[in-house]
């Protein structure tokens, strides 16, 4: 059964979708009156629906039963990314999303190549939330995370501080992960984390002391020096394995 994300609460048994979600359905995948779809809203609820009208940029449903699928990780992950280089954000928002990260943060820092004008930023912004949304929708996830606008790493290391557990991954560092993470794991679930990932070239040292002066952990991903945007999954895979969400 096709999932697609609306960007309104389901709160009534008949639900009109308009533009380019109801192009969709009806061009791009032709469906047609009597399928059934499943749709979710922002706050994760689900429904099973069934198409009982199409117009040339309307499509109504209505929704038969709520879906009760397996819930979402109760630790809220936000992902703090150094831009990389070409469409290598795309790929990061896309896994990042699978895995379950609820909110992305791009971020300038002294090593970052990519230059963003303001309306630049804004539309690189618009391109990856609808990775996001498509990368939910195929995952089965019911939270699309936000990805907000890309900012510098100063004002970055301001929103990480309020995380109840802040990992700043950098390869000189010599404190496994694992290790790390073995108090919280036995104290039970972290309400909120924040994972932050460098771009090519990594870290410049300053970064990681001032980070460290602020409170984050400074943490390896082990011997090896993976790609930025390798780096990112794992970093995100294994935080979310140790501290039990994806078992």
């Amino acid at each position: 059964m096709r999932r697609f994300i609306v960007p309104f609460n389901l709160t009534t048994e008949h639900v009109a979708l308009t533009d380019k979600l109801a192009h969709r359905i009806l061009r791009v995948l032709r469906m047609k009156v009597g399928d059934q779809i499943l749709l979710c809203d922002p706050r994760g609820v689900e429904w099973v629906a069934e198409i009982v009208g199409a117009e040339v940029n309307v499509v109504r449903v209505r929704l038969l039963e709520p879906n009760f699928s397996r819930p979402e990780s109760k630790t809220f992950v936000t992902l703090f990314q150094g831009i990389p280089k070409g469409e290598k954000m795309d790929f990061i928002v896309q896994k990042a999303t699978e895995l379950g990260v609820q909110r992305i943060v791009p971020m300038f820092t002294r090593r970052t190549v990519v230059q963003l004008s303001p309306d630049k930023a804004k539309s690189k912004r618009e391109r990856w939330q609808r990775v996001a949304v498509s990368a939910t929708e195929q995952s089965g996830g019911k939270i699309v995370p936000e990805i907000s606008l890309p900012m510098p790493f100063k004002k970055a290391l301001g929103e990480a501080v309020e995380s109840d557990l802040w990992l700043l991954f950098y390869e000189a560092a010599e404190e496994p992960l694992k290790e790390v993470l073995s108090p919280f794991r036995d104290a039970g679930y972290v309400t909120s984390v924040a994972v932050m990932i460098g771009p090519e070239g990594g870290f410049d040292p300053s970064e990681v002391e001032e980070a460290k002066r602020m409170g984050a952990q400074v943490v390896s991903l082990g011997k090896r020096i993976l790609r930025t945007e390798t780096a990112a999954i794992v970093a995100v895979a294994l935080v979310l394995y140790e501290l039990g969400q994806l078992e």
